[in-house]
Parts: structure tokens; C-alpha cells; sequence
């Protein structure tokens, strides 16, 4: 009856746990027919009244309820590796969360950057050096100050269109009056036509771009070659043009070979056109030719070799910049996610506090569980047998009850390893440490990485002027 008492008083104290532990009672006594067996036992007169052993059924159910007592200290002993594994890692985070880590990482990045990008942009910023002496050099030795004068990229693309545009038109224009010579009519006048004007025209073109501008080159060799060239541009319009005209009026007059009697008269009878249309075919041509040396002329700057210096210099300072903005770039946004670092990692410290407590009260409760997990199963292990004893001794005809029915077989002893919680609570006091010195130190730290920062940031302007 006391028996009795304490289990109806610990179900009382235990109230969450009573419907799981009814289940689990039913549970056995459904899967080994604890009932019917006891019936069917009574009816042959066992177990015996002087048997002192517990019967064969009676010891499969303390085994069972033993295989449960140790699945249960295996779910506890991986529920606690769980969550050391959880600590351990909270303890590593708080390690790399730890002012002096984050200060290292920093210098170790900057120093990084600095010593892999600042070589090169030191070596870009020298060659942008020597290009700007260059430069100066080349404006002092022929006697220039001004800026050079030169199309950007997009004049550049439209001058070279103006080029082709000259040799279409001129090639539309002089089609009509080749064709009239011509017994494949307008397409062969043009064909003719085409390829005459780019001859007149890409002539023209590079001898204005690069043998006309050394007329006014400082020195005597550069200006004597460039009144050579001159002279030769004029020639070379009014030989291109004459030709046309020569052309045509050999074409007008069915010539075979229209080149060759061309060349042939031209030799004797320069200026011996007959015809005012192949005049003013010739005086077309010198209009477009001299559009084309005008359009040489001013694709670059007039001064010879003056705007490839420039551009030589401008890249390469270009060059440096581009890189150096990049580098800017990187500085800035390290030292931001260094900041950003510093605000979170505050942030992250309590969190780690808050996330060890709960794991210390999971500690907590998953002892407390798995010590009521075996003491259920002694619970349920008296209630099982005292329900077969019961049925049993209800059921016998000769009224006789065997001696052992007084007495409970023992389960196995489970070892229940002791979960400290020291080890968080001495990482819980580091913390918390941490975060007053986080506290005490916070605008020491942004004030670290401002200078640092400053610290590269002059080292690259230092490349920058001089």
C-alpha cells in the first residue's frame, strides 16, 4: 500500500509526464500480452506458488525496459556532444570577435593591399613620371606652350568618316562623266570614278597628316622637309587631277587603253584638255583633294610628333589614376567593413551571451530529462508487473499466490554522466569582460583605424605628386 501511495502521489507531482507514462504502460503490456498471459498462466497453475524466479515474459520485460534505458543515455550522450559542439563554436567566434584579432586582420589586409597593388601603382606612377618629363622636354626643345590641339575618340571617328564620305562623293559626282565613255554605263563610270577619288583623296589625306605639319617644326631639317612636301602635295594634286581629266577625255574618245594614252598625252600636252567638262572635272578633284589635306591636317596636332607625346603622357597618367582610384577604393572599403565590424561585433558579443545561457538551460533540462526518462522507467516497469501479477492472482482457481510476487526484479544501473556548465559560464564571464572593454575602448579603435587608413592614403598621394 505505501508502494501504492508513492506512485499516486508522484503521478500527482508529476502531471505533464502521467498520460506519457499510461502510454508507455499500455504500451508494454499490449506488446507482450501481459493480460492474456497472465490468464492463460492462471489457468495452468503458474507461475508456481514456491517458484521464486521471475518467469520468462516477466524478465523479456525488464529487458526491454533496460534496451530503453540505454537508447534513452545514448540520445543524451549525443544531445550532449550537440551542445559542446555549439559551445566550442561559440567560443571560437568570441575568439575571432576579440579586439586584438580584429585589429591584426585589418593591418594584415591594408598591409596587403599596399604591398601587391602600391608596387605596381609605384611603377605605373614612374612611367607617368617619365612621360610628363618626356613631355616637357619635347615642348621645351621646340619652343611650345600651349595645349595640344587633337580630336578626341569620337572626332577621331568622325574625321576618318568624313575621309570615306569625301572618296563616296567625289566618286558619285565624277560617275556621270566617266560613264559617258564608258560602255557599261553609270556602274562602270562609277567603279572608274571610285577609284580615282580614293587615290586623290587617301593621297591627299596622309600627306596632309603627316608630311605637311613639319613645315613649321623648329628644326631647319624638319622645315626643309616639310616645304619638300609641299611642293610635292601640290604636284601630286594637280598630277591626280590632270589625270582624271586626261582620263576622261581618253574614255570620251574610245581609247583601248585609257590609262595609257592618257599618261602618254600627258607627257607632251600637259594642260591639253579639249573638253570644259573634263576641266571642271579637274578642278572638282584639286576641291576634293584639298578638303582631304585639310582633313590630314587636322586629325592631329598641326606640331608634328607634339599630340602622340601627349597622348603618350595623358594614358599613362590615366593609367595611374584608374589604379590609384582603385586602390582608393579598396582602402575605403576595408576600413568600412573594419567599422562595421567593430558596431557588430557588440552587437554579436551579447548575442553569444544570450545564446550560452539557453544552452546552459538546455544542459539543465536535458539532465533533468534523461533522470526522469529512468526513473519512469522504474515506474513503469512496477506498474507492468503489478498489472501481470494482479490478472494473474484474479485468475487463479487454487488461490494460491507465488512467494517472488512480493518482490520487483532490479533494471540495469545506467551511468549518468555529470553535464557541467562551467565551461560556460567561465566563457559567459570573458564576454562579458569583452564587452566593457569594447565599451571602454570603442572610439580608441574607430580612431586605430581612421589612422591607419590616413596612413595609406598618404602614402599613395605621396606617389600621386611626386
Amino acid at each position: 500500500m505505501r508502494v501504492m501511495d508513492w506512485l499516486t502521489g508522484w503521478f500527482k507531482r508529476r502531471k505533464p509526464a502521467v498520460e506519457n507514462l499510461s502510454i508507455e504502460i499500455d504500451s508494454i503490456v499490449e506488446k507482450f500480452h501481459l493480460v492474456k498471459e497472465a490468464r492463460r498462466m492462471a489457468k495452468l497453475g503458474l507461475p508456481a506458488f514456491h517458484e521464486k524466479k521471475p518467469t520468462r515474459l516477466e524478465l523479456d520485460v525488464v529487458e526491454h525496459l533496460n534496451q530503453l534505458r540505454d537508447a534513452a543515455q545514448r540520445e543524451y550522450l549525443r544531445r550532449t556532444d550537440e551542445i559542446n559542439a555549439k559551445v566550442l563554436h561559440h567560443e571560437l567566434s568570441h575568439q575571432s570577435m576579440q579586439l586584438d584579432v580584429l585589429n591584426a586582420e585589418f593591418e594584415r589586409q591594408t598591409r596587403k593591399l599596399m604591398d601587391e597593388q602600391g608596387a605596381w601603382l609605384k611603377k605605373l606612377a614612374y612611367n607617368a613620371m617619365t612621360r610628363f618629363k618626356e613631355l616637357e622636354l619635347f615642348k621645351k626643345k621646340n619652343g611650345l606652350e600651349r595645349e595640344a590641339n587633337y580630336p578626341s575618340s569620337s572626332g577621331l571617328i568622325l574625321r576618318y568618316s568624313v575621309l570615306v564620305f569625301l572618296v563616296v562623293i567625289e566618286g558619285v559626282l565624277n560617275a556621270n562623266f566617266f560613264a559617258e565613255g564608258l560602255s557599261s554605263g553609270l556602274i562602270g563610270g562609277f567603279v572608274y570614278a571610285a577609284l580615282l577619288a580614293a587615290i586623290n583623296v587617301v593621297g591627299c589625306f596622309f600627306l596632309g597628316k603627316y608630311a605637311l605639319p613639319w613645315l613649321i617644326s623648329k628644326p631647319i631639317a624638319g622645315k626643309v622637309f616639310g616645304v619638300v612636301s609641299l611642293i610635292f602635295t601640290a604636284c601630286f594634286m594637280v598630277m591626280v587631277a590632270m589625270s582624271i581629266g586626261h582620263i576622261r577625255e581618253q574614255l570620251m574618245a574610245g581609247s583601248a587603253s585609257p590609262t595609257k594614252d592618257a599618261w602618254a598625252v600627258m607627257q607632251t600636252q600637259f594642260l591639253g584638255l579639249n573638253d570644259l567638262v573634263s576641266w571642271f572635272l579637274v578642278a572638282m578633284s584639286l576641291g576634293f583633294a584639298i578638303a582631304s589635306v585639310f582633313d590630314g591636317l587636322t586629325i592631329d596636332d598641326i606640331y608634328p610628333g607634339y599630340g602622340a607625346v601627349v597622348r603618350r603622357c595623358n594614358s599613362t597618367r590615366d593609367e595611374f589614376e584608374s589604379e590609384f582610384e582603385e586602390i582608393r577604393e579598396e582602402l575605403e572599403d576595408l576600413k568600412q567593413d573594419k567599422l562595421d565590424l567593430i558596431n557588430q561585433s557588440f552587437k554579436n558579443l551579447h548575442e553569444l551571451i544570450a545564446s550560452l545561457r539557453k544552452l546552459v538551460l538546455q544542459k539543465e533540462a536535458l539532465q533533468r530529462e534523461f533522470a526522469d526518462q529512468l526513473t519512469q522507467s522504474e515506474v513503469v516497469l512496477y506498474a507492468v508487473l503489478r498489472k501481470f501479477r494482479m490478472e494473474n492472482e484474479i485468475a487463479r482457481d487454487d488461490g494460491l499466490r507465488p512467494g517472488y510476487f512480493d518482490s520487483l526484479p532490479s533494471l540495469d544501473p545506467v551511468n549518468m554522466p555529470r553535464m557541467s556548465t562551467d565551461a560556460e559560464q567561465t566563457l559567459i564571464s570573458k564576454i562579458e569582460q569583452d564587452i566593457r572593454a569594447y565599451e571602454n575602448t570603442v572610439k580608441d579603435q574607430r580612431e586605430k583605424v581612421y589612422n591607419l587608413y590616413e596612413q595609406c592614403i598618404s602614402r599613395l598621394n605621396h606617389l600621386k605628386y611626386h
